[in-house]
């Protein structure tokens, strides 16, 4: 009454793996928390609920119209959710010229000799 075991068995087949050494108390790179090899991306909700988005999918979502506006309820920040005044100001006046725009206590990453 209980199945015969099958005489001939499949070879067994490396899954593939990507080591990592970290030290200890070192934090893991968070590109890697929810993503696999394959590109797929994974997670859950507060109420334990899996999402799994294919990246096919979320490459597909990026051209979507509904990707290219922004929400309804989105508040009106200067400079954060729209444009600063002052820079759109610059921006129509003149070309941008970068050196203007390095702030108090800041300085240009380096100097080019041309």
């Amino acid at each position: 009454m209980s199945g015969s075991c099958r005489q001939g068995h499949t070879p067994s087949r490396a899954i593939p793996a990507k080591r990592l050494s970290l030290p200890d108390g070192a934090p893991l790179p968070p590109g890697d928390y929810s993503t696999t090899p394959g590109g797929t991306v994974f997670g859950t909700t507060p109420g334990g609920t899996r999402i799994i988005y294919d990246r096919k999918f979320l490459m597909e979502c990026r051209n979507s119209p509904v990707a290219k506006t922004s929400p309804c309820d989105l508040p009106d920040i200067p400079g954060v959710t729209s444009p600063n005044v002052e820079e759109l100001k610059i921006e129509n006046n003149h070309v941008h010229n970068y050196l203007e725009k390095v702030g108090i206590g800041e300085e240009a990453q380096f100097d080019m000799d041309i």
